[in-house]
């Protein structure tokens, strides 16, 4: 049990760190996002990569950030029902919850590692005048489906020992829904 919740633990520090760490991204974007309308709108000369590279950073963004935000309880639910039930029917409402998120993380794996391959193998390229290697952007769709699946793993492990306890089992990185620390 000791290995157990060191993994879960494990597995917690990993997302926080690397949404965290990727967060700056969406300054990045911003920043982008903001130069291309100035470029396009009062210079009428946008440029041939700016659309391109915001879907890449937008990607990493996303896909780096799905752990993150199930570790914080940040994905979108409809809790008016929820909300009522006590902490171990909540748990066992959420072993089922996670399990599709689980099986979603394998076809993220499954799926993006096979574009990844494809792009990689074939030295697939992008279509606009900017010509990128597609392979490295499309790697993270598969890490993506990883450390969500790893997280939704940590959440369903937490939940199981809820169900069984009746005790409530927070994470040790983050307390509390909605990230709010303690």
């Amino acid at each position: 049990m000791k290995f157990v919740l060191r993994l879960v633990y494990i597995i917690d520090l990993i997302n926080e760190w690397i949404g965290r760490i990727f967060s700056f991204l969406i300054i990045a974007l911003m920043l982008l996002v903001v130069e291309e309308v100035i470029a396009r709108y009062f210079f009428r000369s946008p440029h041939d990569w700016g659309l391109e590279l915001s879907g890449f950073l937008f990607l990493i963004t996303i896909c780096l950030g799905g752990g993150y935000t199930l570790l914080h309880g940040g994905h979108v639910k409809v809790d008016i029902i929820y909300l009522l039930f006590p902490a171990r029917v909540k748990a066992i409402v959420d072993l089922f919850t996670y399990i599709i998120v689980i099986c979603l993380a394998f076809v993220l794996i499954r799926y993006g590692g096979e574009s990844f391959l494809r792009a990689f193998t074939s030295h697939a390229v992008s279509f606009s005048g900017w010509q990128v290697i597609l392979w490295p952007f499309r790697l993270f769709v598969p890490i993506a489906g990883m450390l969500l699946g790893l997280q939704a793993l940590a959440k369903w492990i937490r939940d199981w020992i809820t169900a069984v306890t009746g005790v409530k089992m927070e994470s040790k990185v983050v307390h509390g829904e909605g990230g709010i620390r303690g």
